[in-house]
């Protein structure tokens, strides 16, 4: 699990050149370096002064107290989805097991998912975030359907639980989010990925109580592959409880699609269902 905006702090009583860079990558954060002279005086002076022959009232009078104002939210550890969590989404239990994936293994957040722009976690607006990512260890190697499959034991499931100022600032990141997801396919093609439109699934408003969510899937091949009978599975989902989101992007590979968003399809239902389901509780601890 990371913390990003806590590493960023950590990162503001550095040099100069660091504190610019912190300002600049963790924008999205809310974190600005501040002041480090300690001067809070609004005329920055700590101090009243009078002119000769004068008095001032600010020496005699003592200064108002402060109103107590309530703390700003953030997501915690608590907020991000755990192996159980996405155990649930697991199609395969006696072949594979989830497991957390060590921090740095796999995509860096900032390319968390295939069709994110240069800086579009950043850009969203996000006063905290926290992230985890998971790996599906192969543990029955005799029935892997697919050894050798360019995603074993590797981290396939990325997710982030991100803070918001308010409600209007996390419906907007979602929004913008959820634009990145109808455009993937566009997205990809332009970059020269093969795209499966077929199979692919469009932007669909998930049917989950509590929260409002949405997600897509991709199926491509990577630009120049030979193999077109084996697909990349990418699918991303954005859940907003209040003033919070959490983003949840799954990738397989191989030739059988994960799933439809439609949950009348009894057991052939998208893992991005049952991680969304439990983003809402997550999301509202």
């Amino acid at each position: 699990m990371t913390d990003h905006c806590r590493a960023g702090r950590a990162l503001v009583a550095g040099t100069l050149g660091t504190m610019v860079l912190t300002a600049s990558v963790l924008s999205g954060c809310g974190l600005v370096p501040s002041n480090r002279a300690g001067n809070t005086s609004p005329s920055g002076s700590g101090s009243a002064t009078s002119a000769p022959g004068q008095t001032t009232e600010s020496a005699a009078t003592p200064a108002p107290t402060p109103t107590p104002s309530a703390a700003a939210r953030s997501v915690s550890a608590t907020n991000l989805l755990t192996v159980d969590d996405v155990e649930g989404s697991n199609d395969d239990p006696m072949t594979k097991q989830v497991v957390e994936a060590p921090d740095g293994q796999g995509r860096p957040v900032s390319q968390s998912y295939i069709c994110l722009p240069a800086d579009g976690i950043a850009s969203l607006g996000a006063t905290s975030m926290v992230t985890r990512d998971f790996t599906l260890k192969i543990i029955d190697a005799a029935n892997d359907p697919y050894p050798k499959s360019p995603l074993k034991n590797k981290p396939t499931i990325y997710t982030q639980a991100l803070q918001f100022a308010d409600e209007a600032a996390a419906t907007t990141a979602r929004a913008t989010y959820a634009g990145w997801i109808k455009g993937c396919p566009t997205t990809l093609s332009d970059q020269g990925y093969g795209i499966d439109n077929d199979q692919s699934l469009r932007l669909t408003t998930l049917d989950v109580e509590g929260a409002k969510a949405q997600a897509g899937m991709v199926a491509y091949v990577q630009p120049g592959s030979k193999d077109t009978e084996n697909l990349y599975w990418e699918s991303a989902a954005v859940t907003q409880v209040k003033d919070r989101l959490m983003i949840t992007v799954a990738v397989s590979w191989g030739m059988d699609t994960p799933g439809t968003f439609d949950t009348t399809e009894g057991d052939f239902i998208h893992p991005q269902i049952a991680l969304a389901e439990s983003s809402v509780e997550r999301l509202a601890a």
